[in-house]
């Protein structure tokens, strides 16, 4: 069974546990990023999911989503990393795209068939 990691720090979107376990998949959550890397030690996730929240608050990173790239880089090279992202914040993911892979964007609100679509792929013994 692949295990699929879902951050959620602000909840902009609905909550997709059923969705992703009707398609095959172990769940683990976090609601910060902190608490998703601890996860990231312990389990490994084949897929993980995540929001993209810009601030320029966050000094030199432009958003949450660094520190998940580096554990992903240095750990988890064959991991998918699917981001949810508001339309209005595409260019700042557009320069770190440059420098990170990820697999897949989705924009608010989340289109679930296109959510399935990601996923399946990873999944063959999907139910649905």
């Amino acid at each position: 069974m692949k295990t699929l990691l879902a951050i959620v720090e602000q909840g902009g979107q609905p909550d997709f546990t059923s969705l992703y376990e009707s398609l095959g998949y172990k769940v683990i959550s976090a609601a910060s990023m902190r608490k998703a890397l601890n996860l990231i030690k312990q389990h490994k996730p084949d897929v993980i999911t995540a929001e993209f929240i810009y601030s320029p608050m966050y000094g030199t990173r432009i958003s949450n989503l660094e520190s998940l790239f580096a554990v992903i880089q240095s750990r988890l090279l064959d991991t998918r990393l699917i981001v949810f992202i508001d339309r209005e914040n595409l260019h700042h993911l557009d320069s770190l795209e440059m420098q990170h892979l990820i697999s897949q964007q989705l924009t608010y609100p989340i289109d679930v068939k296109k959510l399935v679509s990601c996923l399946k792929p990873l999944n063959t013994m999907a139910r649905i």
